[in-house]
């Protein structure tokens, strides 16, 4: 590899590729990365061109948010928001972060605020997608992390794809589960979604679930398993406590009760339990569709459950949570969570917190963890948090409860600190601009433990900053220049190493020049031995709930777009992945269709006790009574699909029900979409009224 060629961690989904990009700036795969090996998606190939794309230059600032931006410099920034924490008490200012940081910038901004502001406030957006796994693992296992890699993929002989639309939002992954089964005779890749997703098509068994019964049919499994003596009573009995009580919860949903429930047939349950009692080695794969629930705690343990009961951890098979985004396993490891410190650390525990005030030289690290980012916003409209600090993400667009969230920005001072405008900057008080990937260097660690270096190839846009600079010029301004030395990501990085000697995600000796490289063992609990107080894997009883009190004839399920990624602030700049993505869909059952009067290709205005979208009819195989719309299109392309949302959430993981809200249809006339439609792939109905597509 030349000296011109520069590598680094894919910006996009949790599988953490490892990428190169050569002197004339064309972006390849980077074979010798473990995560990919050399594998690439669509996304990240027109990353060159849209580098400087509708990217902040510098500092803006306005009083009043009627009035214009106007351009400032970085010594005005830093005096301005100086005033405002002047005048503030620690709590009435708040930090919301991304799993698109490098973890040097989270490590900074963590320390910052629990360490030095004495404040807790400060969540990010993990909390919309992994906050739940970090949940159910803690609870079953006694701590974050998954408990095996990419490689156990490579001898398995079964793989469950269940809340997970992995071939598009985990693409690379995917095609490694496709590339063992054809190497393996009598491979079985099962889906369960309420959608016939790329992942099901692809699939040898696809069970279509009602949405937000997962918990029910993964009970269900364990009690037929139970049933038939198929359970591994050995494994439970010597590594696992709990067993009894999440049992008799399962006994709840024999497959005749679970059928109803779910929309499923018992010989879909029964194909499931065959699975965990008859393979050689079961690799379970779950995301949004678990997490993203008001029971998506109950749905990661369900699904735990079945793995402890049939001793499927290590060589036998695993529980794999698929990160949402690149760095979101780094952001965790750094504590960058309400509760959390670095290291897997939690602010609740004396000792962990004394163990960083004495670390980072400061006292008085808060016992209780902050409020969550959806509680936040309730904050500010109670007038009790006064400033809101936005890094890398764009809630206006991501967060539940649309209508209410601007509300909140509308009243609150927001700092908005990112690489590109988005639709939150148009709320900001004062804009910072970041430097993005590739303008600054620091690691990621990807879904399976691989922490990649990545590296830097072009300069700072405009007067853009990378985010651990501005968080120390900033933290120095206020006076801690001692605690905040560092000239360079490579100082931090190796204070960042030092906080997580001795713990389970310990990278105390780790150097940039030998990355990538995993932390722990290929199986994070080779010995099977758990950070529990009793040293074993706990069970829990998997309690079904699910919302229901809205009205509305639809279930609408929420999620990615193959092409984009999150709200495209940056994919969304490229024509190329804009393709056959726009205008902004939502999928209906064809016989749903037939019985409204919807054609293909029509406009529909789908409608909540909470606002309304308008969105053009596709045409897919989901459960009846069922929608699905992709969360992520900015305000330029019309309604909001968040804006549909409640933003109830989780009791144990206060992750929002994202993927559940109850919705009735409304039929628009075609020439009323006809100006939307006239730039997609679908069009209006033609004369004779059948569906017809464009080439």
């Amino acid at each position: 590899m030349s000296e011109e060629i520069k590598s680094f961690q894919c910006p996009y989904c949790g599988v953490g590729c490892g990428l190169f990009i050569n002197e004339k700036g064309k972006i390849k795969g980077d074979f010798e990365h473990p995560a990919n090996r050399g594998d690439i998606c669509k996304k990240p190939l027109y990353l060159p061109k849209v580098f400087e794309t509708g990217r902040i230059e510098k500092p803006l600032y306005r009083e009043n948010k009627k009035d214009n931006f106007k351009k400032i410099s970085w010594e005005e920034a830093y005096e301005i928001l100086a005033k405002k924490f002047s005048s503030l008490s620690p709590d009435e200012v708040y930090f919301y972060l991304s799993g698109q940081l490098l973890t040097e910038d989270i490590y900074v901004a963590n320390k910052l605020v629990k360490g030095f502001l004495k404040t807790n406030n400060i969540d990010a957006n993990s909390r919309l997608c992994m906050a739940t796994a970090v949940t159910a693992y803690k609870m079953a296992f006694g701590s974050d992390g998954p408990p095996c890699t990419y490689e156990d993929i490579d001898d398995a002989d079964t793989f469950l794809f269940i809340g997970s639309n992995a071939a598009i939002a985990h693409p690379v992954l995917f095609k490694r589960v496709l590339n063992r089964k054809r190497k393996t005779e009598n491979a079985l890749i099962i889906t369960v979604d309420p959608v016939e997703t790329e992942t099901a098509k692809k699939s040898d068994v696809y069970i279509q679930i009602r949405a937000g019964t997962d918990t029910v049919f993964l009970n269900s499994v364990l009690y037929l398993l139970h049933k038939r003596g198929e359970l591994d009573y050995e494994f439970i009995e010597k590594y696992t406590e709990g067993f009894e009580e999440a049992l008799k919860e399962a006994e709840k949903y024999p497959p005749e009760v679970a059928k109803e429930i779910c929309g499923v047939d018992e010989e879909d349950i029964q194909i499931v339990a065959d699975a965990f009692a008859k393979s050689k080695k079961l690799v379970s794969f779950w995301c949004q569709g678990l997490n993203q629930s008001v029971n998506g705690t109950m749905k990661n343990l369900a699904l735990i459950n079945l793995h402890l009961a049939t001793g499927r951890l290590n060589e036998r098979g695993c529980p794999f949570s698929l990160t949402g985004q690149p760095n979101a396993m780094g952001g965790r490891e750094m504590g960058y969570l309400t509760n959390g410190l670095p290291g897997y650390r939690d602010v609740r525990n004396e000792e962990e917190r004394k163990f960083m005030e004495e670390f980072w030289n400061t006292q008085g690290i808060k016992d209780t963890p902050g409020p969550t980012i959806t509680e936040a916003i309730d904050l500010i409209l109670q007038d009790r948090i006064k400033l809101l600090w936005v890094v890398c993400t764009n809630p206006v667009i991501s967060l539940p409860k649309v209508n209410k969230v601007k509300e909140a920005l509308e009243k609150v001072f927001l700092v908005v600190q990112d690489a590109y405008f988005n639709d939150t900057v148009k709320y900001a008080n004062l804009v910072l601009p970041a430097a993005q990937l590739g303008e600054k260097e620091g690691v990621m660690t990807g879904s399976d433990r691989t922490i990649t270096l990545c590296k830097k190839f072009r300069k700072p846009y405009g007067e853009s900053k990378p985010d651990w600079q501005i968080f120390t010029e900033f933290a120095r301004k206020l006076g801690f220049e001692k605690a905040f030395p560092y000239k360079n990501n490579r100082e931090i990085f190796e204070e960042l190493k030092k906080a997580t000697k001795g713990r389970l995600c310990d990278i105390s000796d780790f150097t940039y020049e030998k990355l990538p490289k995993r932390w722990g063992k290929r199986w994070l609990y080779e010995e099977l031995k758990f950070p529990t107080p009793s040293g074993r894997a706990r069970f829990h009883p998997a309690v079904f709930e699910v919302a229901n009190e809205e009205e509305g004839e639809f279930i609408l399920l929420t999620g990615r777009l193959k092409n984009q990624w999150h709200t495209m602030t940056r994919t969304g700049k490229s024509p190329e992945l804009l393709k056959g993505e726009i205008p902004p869909f939502v999928l209906m059952n064809p016989e749903d269709a037939q019985e409204l009067g919807i054609e293909e290709g029509q406009e529909v205005e789908l409608i909540s006790k909470y606002g309304s979208a308008v969105r053009v009819v596709r045409f897919e195989n989901i459960a009846k009574k069922h929608l699905f719309a992709p969360f992520g299109y900015p305000e330029e392309f019309g309604d909001l699909t968040n804006t549909l949302l409640s933003d109830r959430v989780d009791p144990y993981s206060k992750e929002p029900d994202l993927k559940y809200v109850k919705v009735s249809v409304r039929p628009l006339t075609c020439s009323s979409a006809s100006e939307r439609l006239s730039h997609t792939s679908l069009s209006c109905s033609s004369p004779d009224g059948e569906s017809s597509r464009e080439a």
